[in-house]
């Protein structure tokens, strides 16, 4: 990546990082244009890293061991891929239906970009937990916080971004969880 990438990726993450504090205006900091949305598939580069830590920490020893590991990272690769991308098809229809066609950019750029700090906190949240410094009861509890707190900081980049009431947001991430919980059982049952 040159300079200038560099330089939206900082600023970017920044705008990720307002939008955790309740701040619209991180909207800002984002290339919401078309050139930006295709840019902010750099997202999914910058997270794939994470997404391999939680995957070795989800996926058991004896699934490894049964199925192999570069069959599951091949397999939970394709459905990593195919996340990325089904979910703007998928918002594409979504974002007509609400009547918000013309903020699909607004809320595709800050919706990919923020898949990192999200990334980052289920890495740190699995890591603590595995390090077996709290209790099973306390890890179970920061693994809810976590889901929680990402859920609330989609619905508000979904009510934000898109301009729209707190229950179309709603929808909005409950179509993105449902489309997740979806591909992860596909892939799963692959190896």
């Amino acid at each position: 990546m040159g300079n200038t990438a560099w330089v939206e990726v900082r600023l970017a993450l920044t705008g990720c990082l307002r939008l955790a504090r309740g701040d619209r205006d991180g909207l800002s900091c984002f290339d919401r244009s078309l050139d930006g949305f295709w840019r902010s598939f750099r997202a999914a580069v910058i997270s794939y890293p994470l997404y391999l830590v939680l995957l070795a920490m989800r996926v058991s020893m004896a699934e490894w061991q049964a199925s192999g590991g570069w069959r599951i990272v091949m397999v939970e690769t394709i459905g990593y891929v195919i996340a990325w991308v089904a979910f703007p098809l998928l918002m594409l229809n979504v974002v007509r239906w609400i009547g918000r066609a013309h903020r699909f950019f607004d809320f595709m750029v800050p919706y990919n970009w923020c898949q990192v700090p999200q990334s980052a906190l289920f890495v740190v949240v699995g890591l603590v937990s595995a390090g077996g410094v709290l209790s099973n009861q306390a890890s179970e509890a920061m693994d809810i916080a976590a889901a929680i707190a990402t859920l609330v900081y989609e619905w508000f980049i979904a009510r934000v971004a898109l301009d729209t009431t707190g229950l179309v947001a709603v929808f909005v991430v409950l179509v993105d969880l449902v489309l997740g919980v979806f591909i992860s059982h596909i892939t799963g049952r692959l190896y």
